[in-house]
């Protein structure tokens, strides 16, 4: 057995004996090592000492019970293997933060994973974006054998709630074991075959199961299915909010992708479900990424001005509400042949909170035309002069991005940022086969060379 297994079996004797108390020379004997080799294996594997992880790991059972539970304090710390309630409740304040009770009472979300070291990838160069981002891991998921269930409905909002409900329903009727099984989720296109009569509906989500055990059967209402694992990135959130959903989302694509040294990946996107007595608790969710072999470059151009009509909107919302007062725009102009235009986005990032905070949609325009009136769209001209520029994927709101520019400025001898001047990125897509569209952005962000501003 390598180092690896040994720790890896120690992991699994700590989670399936969480609730007794626990003699680490046990463990170190299901590991096969030594009681100091334990130790020192154990950390440099997992990061954690080993005490530290099955404290961590019962503090995070603990707060499932007291979030979704009706258990008194004393029964919590009974069950997660403490011997006292003041034993628990001191250990809970210390890694959580606040007392038992006033985590329960609080919207508070306290989550250590079970770590597997066959999924756990680690990437030393990565370390600093480790440290900023502790919430988003890394793993290599194996491929999975699922039974799959596709729920179809003719409205996107609460479409995935509506699956896990449904398939909830399946597992009870069938007699698979739901503590060995995990639950998995992704938004899919529906294809119809009119010969069979097929109805048309506008959206679909399928829910997967897998389990530890071999299935040995399918259940009704379900087939089972291959499931190509992969490289990932993975960030746990609250299930209760689906705004929170969406900004973990938001952080993992469009700042933490960007700034590491991965690209996002061609396998599948994933969500897991975590239930607790069926009521759905916290979702973990997977970013396919794999490894950036070709770095995207910064470049200085210089540009031309040229004239654009655009929406701006102050406050919170207004990159959503800037798009839609645009695209309204454009389907009312119809007089206007928009076919070789292109889309631009900017908006103030200095300042997330209040009116002070504006985003902007516009697109080119061949010229400023005068006579031109609407409440809601202006006209100007951007461009012209020096730009740091860099061309990338289209990561949503492009934070991360922007980031590694500033960086590249701040950090180099050369130039300086031009706060007299709009930054701005402008899209185009690109065909790279018949099946992939992909939207891709420049970036440009105004400098002035160090030489001349300082003499």
């Amino acid at each position: 057995m390598n180092y690896l297994d040994s720790v890896q079996a120690a992991i699994d004797y700590l989670e399936e004996n969480m609730e007794e108390k626990i003699e680490l020379e046990e463990v170190a004997k299901k590991a096969s090592l030594s009681l100091s080799h334990l130790y020192r294996m154990f950390y440099s594997l997992t990061g954690h000492p080993v005490k530290d992880y099955m404290r961590k790991r019962r503090i995070s059972i603990a707060s499932e019970h007291l979030k979704n539970s009706d258990w008194t304090v004393m029964d919590i710390a009974m069950n997660v293997g403490f011997e006292s309630q003041a034993s628990f409740s001191k250990s809970f304040k210390k890694i959580v933060g606040v007392s038992p009770k006033g985590y329960k009472d609080s919207d508070m979300f306290y989550c250590f994973e079970r770590i597997d070291l066959q999924e756990k990838v680690n990437y030393l160069e990565g370390r600093d974006l480790f440290d900023r981002y502790p919430e988003v891991k890394v793993i290599q998921m194996k491929d999975m054998t699922v039974l799959s269930y596709i729920h179809k409905s003719d409205c996107e909002i609460g479409i995935e709630k509506d699956a896990l409900k449904a398939v909830q329903r399946l597992i009870r009727k069938s007699d698979l074991e739901q503590r060995k099984m995990r639950l998995f989720g992704r938004n899919i296109k529906l294809r119809y075959d009119e010969n069979q009569g097929d109805k048309p509906f506008s959206y679909a989500y399928e829910m997967m199961i897998s389990i530890e055990d071999p299935i040995g059967n399918s259940i009704a209402g379900m087939q089972m299915k291959h499931i190509q694992g992969g490289m990932y990135a993975v960030g746990s959130t609250p299930s209760h909010c689906d705004q929170q959903i969406l900004s973990q989302w938001n952080l993992m694509y469009s700042e933490w992708l960007p700034k590491s040294l991965f690209k996002e990946g061609t396998h599948t996107y994933l969500e897991e479900y975590i239930t607790y007595n069926e009521k759905l608790v916290r979702m973990k969710l997977y970013l396919p990424i794999e490894r950036q072999l070709k770095p995207e470059l910064i470049t200085v151009e210089e540009t031309e001005p040229f004239c654009v009509a655009y929406s701006r909107i102050y406050g919170r919302g207004s990159q959503e509400k800037a798009d839609d007062i645009l695209s309204k725009w454009l389907i009312s102009d119809s007089s206007t042949d928009y076919s070789g235009a292109t889309l631009y986005l900017s908006y103030n990032y200095g300042n997330e909170n209040g009116l002070e905070h504006w985003s902007e949609y516009g697109i080119t325009i061949d010229y400023k035309r005068e006579n031109f009136k609407h409440s809601n769209i202006k006209q100007k001209t951007l461009g012209g002069g020096l730009f740091a520029v860099i061309e990338t994927k289209a990561y949503g709101t492009l934070s991360g991005v922007l980031e590694i520019l500033h960086r590249w400025i701040v950090n180099g001898e050369n130039y300086i940022l031009d706060d007299s001047r709009q930054w701005f990125a402008q899209y185009h897509s690109t065909n790279i086969s018949s099946s992939n569209n992909y939207i891709y952005v420049r970036i440009y962000i105004p400098i002035v060379e160090r030489s001349k501003w300082y003499g």
